[in-house]
């Protein structure tokens, strides 16, 4: 599958890729027209044509910018997304504390189990494009049992009866970033929008075409320019495209940070 074979390339290979594609048939494109269409022809339309590229150019332009900041949203929310979900665990490892250890002892165990799951199995379905429902089953099931344990359990006193609500509030709260998580692994640009930034960029290359140069290899070179700079945004939304996915992706440092955080407090409190 395409998909997979671009997000297993580096990005630098990716950029020149797109970009020299682009370029390529920019200039292809271009010589092949200018031995259809006479030079002294051209030229006498210079006028319309600098107007509607400059109009041509801004509408496709608005359209990219629109659609790179679309992408850096849906980036910085996944971001986000396993930053809270991160600091949710440890909000509730850190609660478990001040939990009897017939309590807390299971509730650690989970939260251990969970977090190992989201850095060994899921992290490499999302990098690899599997978000089937079986990839998420396992993380869901050791909440479930978390909240179970810590449903089941009754209070001895008010301060345990605090302790509780504190927790169930903290769990609902890591559901909901972890359902985010798994949202935004799969939100990306869809293939309509992929096709009008295809056409968009072949009308808006084809419209440099149309202008009369005397001299062919420097109406070449700005053509080359224009497409060049169109590319490079379009590797900027296709680099950014999967959150998850690529050279540039979310990274899982924050599970891995709290995990660290976790077993420095366990030791801290043996």
């Amino acid at each position: 599958m395409l998909t997979n074979w671009i997000y297993s390339q580096p990005n630098w290979i990716i950029g020149i890729g797109v970009v020299a594609l682009i370029v390529f048939f920019a200039c292809t494109g271009l010589f092949a027209f200018d031995r259809l269409v006479p030079v002294k022809l051209r030229r006498a339309h210079n006028d319309v044509v600098g107007f509607s590229i400059a109009v041509t150019g801004v509408i496709y332009a608005v359209l990219l910018a629109f659609i790179a900041v679309a992408t850096w949203e849906t980036f910085r929310k996944a971001d986000n997304a396993v930053a809270a979900e991160a600091n949710y665990i440890g909000d509730v490892y850190r609660n478990t504390l001040g939990a009897p250890d017939a309590l807390a002892v299971p509730l650690r165990e989970h939260l251990n189990r969970y977090i190992e799951v989201v850095i060994a199995q899921e992290w490499p379905a999302q990098q690899e494009g599997r978000l089937e429902e079986p990839s998420w089953r396992e993380g869901w099931k050791i909440l479930a049992d978390f909240h179970y344990d810590l449903g089941r359990f009754r209070p001895a006193n008010a301060g345990e009866a605090v302790l509780q609500a504190q927790l169930l509030r903290s769990l609902n709260s890591l559901y909901d970033a972890r359902r985010t998580r798994l949202l935004a692994a799969r939100e990306h640009v869809t293939p309509v929008v992929w096709w009008i930034v295809g056409l968009g960029a072949m009308i808006t290359i084809s419209f440099t075409f149309l202008f009369g140069a005397l001299n062919l290899k420097m109406h070449m070179a700005v053509t080359a320019m224009v497409a060049a700079s169109l590319a490079v945004v379009i590797v900027l939304i296709v680099v950014l495209d999967y959150p998850f996915r690529g050279a540039l992706s979310v990274s899982n440092e924050a599970f891995h940070e709290v995990r660290q955080n976790m077993e420095t407090l366990t030791f801290q409190h043996r």
